[in-house]
């Protein structure tokens, strides 16, 4: 279903990652923190998806284009230009939200959904990601930027008091990047909010109530 800028999703009881313990850390291993997280049991399955539009949504026509769009035989179009990934981080006092901040102009795709294994686009192996319920947002029409040109993932890694597990964010791959959000509980509500003038998505997280 389509998301609206603002909107309330399932149970998710996250509480996300603090900010200040490997924000936008590289790393080569999982370095895996299950605390109290292990074993799946997972009692989600729904999926959401909504188009997040940063700078001009319609970029202007590439240089050397022609005007009519045709090319003579043997010339080759420009290169297409995709709005980037810039960042994955957690902010908020409370460590509830996971941002992802975006530059460059272009509409992208996202979407959130719960998965039994974190699988990655064209990689046969699943991710390492520790977590009862594990969260993948994906986004097309993305590339990332330097700080994944290492080609390793991004790790974020909450204290032991966070309802998130762990959060590894990948390099995009044919313009699809993709991150995996591992939680310590298996009920949740997910908030996510876009803020195209600022060219971020956040994925908010707070305790279902009882």
């Amino acid at each position: 279903m389509q998301v609206p800028v603002r909107m309330a999703a399932v149970i998710l009881s996250l509480a996300v990652l603090a900010a200040g313990c490997a924000t936008g850390e590289q790393i080569t291993g999982p370095g895996a923190r299950t605390g109290d997280a292990s074993g799946m049991s997972c009692e989600r399955v729904e999926s959401f998806t909504g188009t997040l539009r940063v700078g001009i949504s319609a970029p202007p026509r590439p240089t050397g284009m022609p005007a009519d769009g045709t090319f003579a035989p043997g010339e080759t179009p420009p290169a297409v230009v995709y709005p980037v990934l810039d960042s994955v981080d957690i902010v908020g006092t409370d460590e509830d939200r996971v941002m992802f901040t975006f530059s460059g102009d272009g509409s992208i795709g996202w979407s959130a959904r719960f998965v039994a294994v974190a699988f990655r686009q064209g990689e046969d192996a699943s991710a390492p990601v520790s977590g009862r319920c594990v969260l993948q947002v994906d986004f097309s029409g993305a590339d990332t930027g330097e700080v994944w040109s290492g080609g390793a993932p991004v790790y974020l890694s909450p204290s032991s008091t966070s309802e998130v597990v762990e959060v590894f964010g990948y390099p995009s791959v044919n313009h699809l990047a993709q991150t995996f959000i591992g939680t310590r509980t298996g009920t949740p509500v997910v908030t996510v909010d876009s803020a195209p003038a600022a060219g971020t998505l956040e994925v908010a997280v707070a305790t279902a109530s009882r």
